[in-house]
C-alpha cells in the first residue's frame, strides 16, 4: 500500500513538471524578443494590421524592383552591350572579369552584402556586419573602377567610363533596394507570426493617440 500511495503522489508531480517544461520551451527567448523589438523599432508599424500591410507593400516593391533590374540589364547589357562598346572595355582589376560578367558579379555581391548588413544589424553580430561591409566596399570599387581607370590610367574615354559605371550603379542600386525590401518583408512576417504563435505583443504603446482623443473631446455644456 505504501508503494501504491507513493506512485499516486508522484504522478501529479511528474505531470506538473512536464507542463512546466513544455511552457518553458514554448516561451519566447530573450534573444527573439529583443530581435523583434529591434525590427519593430526600426520599421515603426503602428499595429498588427499595419504590419500585414507593410509585408504586402514591401514584397510588392521588391518584386517590382527586381524585375526592373532584370529588364534594365537585359536591354542595356545583354541586348545593347555591343552597340555601347562593352567588348572593348578592359577587364576588371579584381577577378579579371569582362564587363558582361561584371554586370552579373556586382549585383550578386550587392545582394549578399545587403543581406549580411541587415541580418548583422538585427542580430547584433559584428562579424556578419563586417563581412557585409567588406562586400559593400568591393561592389562600390567595381562600380567606380571604369571612372578610376579613366582618371588615373587614361585607357577609357569619358563616355565609355560614364556609361559603364552608370549601368553598374543602376543595377547594383536596384538589387540593393529589392533585397532590402524583401528582407524587411520576411522579417516583418516572422515578427507577425511569432506574436501570433507566442501570444506576445512587442508593438510600442500609442500614448499620443490617447492624449489626442482626450483633447478632441468637446467641453461639457453649461
Amino acid at each position: 500500500m505504501v508503494l501504491g500511495d507513493d506512485s499516486l503522489e508522484e504522478a501529479p508531480l511528474a505531470n506538473a513538471l512536464a507542463a512546466k517544461a513544455a511552457e518553458t520551451n514554448d516561451a519566447p527567448s530573450a534573444y527573439n524578443v529583443e530581435m523583434m523589438e529591434s525590427i519593430v523599432q526600426r520599421l515603426r508599424p503602428e499595429d498588427r494590421h499595419q504590419i500585414r500591410d507593410m509585408i504586402s507593400e514591401r514584397g510588392r516593391m521588391s518584386g517590382a524592383l527586381g524585375i526592373a533590374c532584370f529588364l534594365f540589364w537585359w536591354v542595356a547589357v545583354h541586348m545593347g552591350g555591343e552597340s555601347l562598346g562593352d567588348s572593348d572595355l578592359p577587364t576588371s582589376m579584381i577577378g579579371d572579369f569582362n564587363y558582361y560578367r561584371l554586370t552579373l558579379v556586382v549585383p550578386a555581391i550587392a545582394l549578399i552584402a545587403t543581406i549580411l548588413l541587415t541580418m548583422g544589424r538585427e542580430k547584433g553580430q559584428s562579424l556578419t556586419s563586417n563581412a557585409g561591409g567588406v562586400l559593400a566596399v568591393l561592389a562600390l570599387f567595381l562600380v567606380l573602377e571604369p571612372l578610376g581607370r579613366m582618371t588615373l590610367l587614361g585607357d577609357l574615354d569619358t563616355q565609355a567610363a560614364l556609361t559603364a559605371s552608370g549601368r553598374l550603379a543602376i543595377i547594383a542600386t536596384l538589387i540593393h533596394l529589392a533585397t532590402k525590401m524583401m528582407v524587411d518583408s520576411i522579417l516583418l512576417e516572422w515578427v507577425r507570426g511569432s506574436m501570433m504563435s507566442m501570444d506576445i505583443d512587442v508593438l510600442p504603446e500609442r500614448q499620443d493617440s490617447v492624449i489626442e482623443g482626450h483633447a478632441d473631446e468637446a467641453p461639457p455644456l453649461v
